[in-house]
């Protein structure tokens, strides 16, 4: 019981994000995301090219 007491003080002191401070850090995380995917395919692209050259 005691630690349900703790459990709900503690969130009671959380500073919650507003709606748009979430939206836009989901932005930023998905404008990362794609820029990596993007990178990473034509990394993988190139590499398997130069490889397919050599054999």
């Amino acid at each position: 019981m005691q630690y349900l007491r703790n459990s709900r003080a503690e969130l009671s002191r959380v500073t919650w994000p507003s709606r748009e401070e979430v939206l836009q850090s989901t932005q930023a995380t998905l404008v990362f995301v794609v820029i990596t995917a993007l990178f990473l395919l034509l990394a993988d692209t190139t590499l398997g090219n130069l490889i397919g050259l050599l054999t």
